[in-house]
């Protein structure tokens, strides 16, 4: 299967959800962290769609349908949504990103001074 076909415009996701049980997660996944993948399979409930509108940060890292298609890769999704943000729950990944950048800031500072 290609895994790209999860991905579709925010029309079809609502046509998707209708009558459904649905989680809704908003994030910019940029990039792509172990944690994230934990938290959307946190979300998983049987009979309930989990859709993933992947928005965009300030200043990414890469492309959001790269994104786009790195989440829709992830079994436990059913649908991921290219977006602004404005769909469903907050992100779920704003402090997780600004977490991975410090930690790799500061290991890479260590390694210059030692």
């Amino acid at each position: 299967m290609d895994t790209r076909s999860k991905i579709i415009l925010l029309e079809q996701a609502r046509t998707q959800q209708r009558g459904k049980p649905a989680c809704w997660v908003t994030g910019h996944f940029d990039p792509l962290l172990a944690e994230h993948v934990r938290r959307l399979r946190e979300q998983v409930a049987p009979g309930r769609l989990l859709i993933v509108e992947v928005t965009n940060p300030a200043r990414p890292l890469l492309p959001q349908q790269a994104r786009a298609e790195l989440v829709a890769a992830l079994t436990m999704v059913d649908y991921v949504v290219l977006g602004n943000g404005t769909s469903g729950s907050p992100e779920i990944d704003s402090s997780l990103t600004q977490r991975f950048v410090e930690t790799v800031l500061r290991r890479h500072r260590g390694e210059r001074t030692g």
